[in-house]
């Protein structure tokens, strides 16, 4: 190494060049402290903690429970949190429609279905899969799967040899070695169908679609309405072959592998499985299917004993109706002989409307009486329901209030329309909110209101009839988007378990908790989650924090809760009380509300102030 040393004195010394002793390298301290810190970092890590070193010996259990105890205070603070107050100070954002989510996911059929028998041993990545054809791939080297012919394109199990062979040649052999015997039957494409519901119309093993969707390629499964699917049923009733036509006189079909349990993916020319055009006459429909038959008997009995039972429910009403209707009018009749001047300050209010030429729902409103507070309250009630927008002259509509004066409130509204029907709605004096006749259905369990604590903003509510702007179609809102600021705690609303915590392409990372009683809740767009699949929860548990991940226009909760497999409006739907007895007389209160609203939403007298 080279020293140079420079001198101020250079009118009398020259820049001199010597050799320098060189020996050890010296790292610099920092440097130093760097290797240091990593090396006891990496120690602490590969120490035994918990097995024979004590848990509590860990540098980073002080960590762990801080955050533990943190998580207790909220869990503590959630549960204490009265749902009454934010019940009734909930605010739906006046934008909403604006400010909705248009991006958020249909959450996949198979995450949300009710049995969970046949998924309890697939990851929540596997059940997605199985039921979205892109995720898949074709596994090789499995079930005696080897190889892929490119120039075919059929997967050649393990104990066939695989040569170069004409498609004619490869379809015979394949024919010779997959011999099925059986029925065809026919089923038609429908608009709204996947394989799923298909196999689950014609009561099919879903469990052999999984297996076909485990071999397809993607596209082998896309489904154009119109087309007729071929169905080849043995004698046991069991699926033996499945071709699916495709474009070009072309078509894919499945062709069952019993000795490696799997399928044999053909791609051919229309109708390759059928000797001459004729035979394609002898397919039958699959309405002719004998476990179509079977499950179509299953389905009639059971729609003929929910038909007695709405009729034998419908007359009890109609009597329990006519009698309360005569109660009424009994005690009316008694307090007008009592009273012989009516105290209008506490009878009800009954406004009766309808809307005139050049007139909107607005100004037919304000017409009659309504305030804006008023209208803006019927409105968000409706929302979902009715679109204001469209109604039309000679749509009528009544609205019942509790009193007549400043405070009082509304207790019932009825609309009666050309394009909607008649859409009547009754306020439950036990939560505040309003329900169709039949609607309130209180169950037994223990089940909050909202999974978030604070005040409750709405941007986006629950719409099953959503007009999609960008597309132009309808797009249903499954769910409620809680406007929520990152970070914010989200809470298990009732015990469960959890059935996918995962990250999901449109709907970020994703968490679905199952509960006792039907129930299920989604929880959308999360910038984290704290629990895992198969865990169980408790109600109040921290369960995610609210983010902006996925498919999502800003920080936002999208909440979904499904009862029997059906979504449903979280901020309506009756949950869980802690008790049938308790359920069972909130219920009949709420009957006897109704019976008592609607004797009076159709006095005509009352509207005469």
């Amino acid at each position: 190494m080279i020293n140079i040393k420079i001198t101020a004195r250079n009118k009398t010394e020259d820049y001199i060049a010597v050799e320098r002793e060189v020996g050890a390298i010296v790292l610099p301290s920092k440097h130093v402290f760097g290797i240091f810190s990593v090396g006891i970092i990496s120690v602490l890590l590969a120490l035994p903690f918990g097995q024979l070193i004590p848990i509590e010996a860990s540098p980073f259990s002080a960590l762990s429970a801080s955050r533990l105890e943190e998580n207790r205070k909220l869990e503590q603070d959630y549960l204490k949190n009265n749902e009454t107050d934010s019940e009734q100070n909930l605010e739906i954002a006046s934008t909403a429609g604006s400010q909705e989510n248009y991006d958020d996911d249909v959450i996949p059929e198979a995450l949300l279905a009710t049995g969970e028998t046949d998924n309890k041993d697939q990851s929540s990545e596997d059940v997605l899969a199985s039921h979205i054809p892109s995720l898949n791939r074709p596994r090789f080297g499995q079930n005696g799967i080897t190889a892929l012919d490119k120039d075919s394109n059929i997967i050649v199990p393990d104990n066939v040899a695989h040569i170069k062979e004409t498609q004619e040649q490869q379809n015979a052999r394949q024919d010779e070695y997959l011999q099925h015997e059986g029925k065809w039957y026919t089923q038609t494409v429908r608009k709204g169908d996947s394989l799923y519901k298909i196999f689950n119309y014609l009561n099919l093993d879903t469990n052999e679609l999984k297996k076909m969707v485990a071999v397809a390629k993607k596209g082998d499964i896309n489904l154009t309405v119109g087309t007729k699917l071929q169905f080849l049923i043995d004698k046991k009733n069991e699926i033996q072959e499945l071709a699916i036509p495709m474009a070009d006189n072309r078509q894919v079909r499945f062709l069952r592998d019993d000795q490696n349990n799997t399928y044999i993916v053909s791609r051919e020319d229309l109708f390759a499985q059928f000797d001459n055009n004729a035979a394609t006459k002898d397919i039958t429909e699959s309405t002719a299917m004998p476990s179509y038959v079977e499950a179509q008997k299953k389905r009639e009995q059971a729609q003929k004993e929910k038909e007695e039972q709405l009729a034998l429910k419908n007359k009890e009403e109609r009597e329990k109706a006519l009698l309360a209707q005569k109660q009424a009018e009994e005690n009316q009749r008694v307090i007008d002989n009592l009273t012989p001047k009516v105290d209008f300050a506490n009878r009800p209010r009954l406004i009766i409307g309808s809307i005139n030429a050049k007139e909107n729902f607005d100004k037919a409103a304000k017409r009659l009486g309504l305030s804006r507070s008023e209208i803006a309250s019927i409105k968000k009630q409706y929302q979902g329901k009715i679109n204001f927008r469209r109604l039309s002259k000679g749509d009528s509509f009544r609205v019942l209030f509790n009193g007549i004066g400043p405070n009082v409130s509304m207790t019932a509204v009825v609309f009666d329309t050309k394009r909607y029907g008649t859409i009547t709605l009754y306020r439950n004096a036990q939560n505040h909110l309003f329900y169709e006749e039949g609607e309130y259905k209180p169950a037994a369990g223990a089940f909050r209101r909202f999974p978030i604590t604070g005040q409750i903003k709405v941007n986006s509510p629950f719409n099953p009839k959503r007009y999609h702007p960008i597309l132009r179609k309808v797009r249903p809102h499954y769910g409620v988007d809680f406007k929520l600021k990152i970070g914010t705690p989200v809470y298990a609303p009732a015990d469960g378990v959890v059935t996918y915590a995962s990250y999901m392409r449109g709907g970020g990372y994703t968490v679905i908790i199952s509960h006792k009683g039907g129930y299920r809740t989604v929880y959308m767009h999360l910038s984290k989650y704290d629990v895992r699949k198969g865990q169980q929860v408790r109600i109040g548990q921290v369960i995610a924090k609210s983010g902006n991940t996925g498919y999502s226009t800003g920080p936002h909760l999208h909440y979904e809760v499904h009862v029997n497999g059906r979504a449903v409006d979280p901020l309506k739907v009756d949950l869980p009380s802690g008790s049938p007895e308790v359920a069972k007389k909130l219920r009949k209160s709420f009957e006897e509300t109704v019976y008592i609203l609607k004797t009076e939403l159709y006095k005509n007298a009352l509207a005469h102030n």
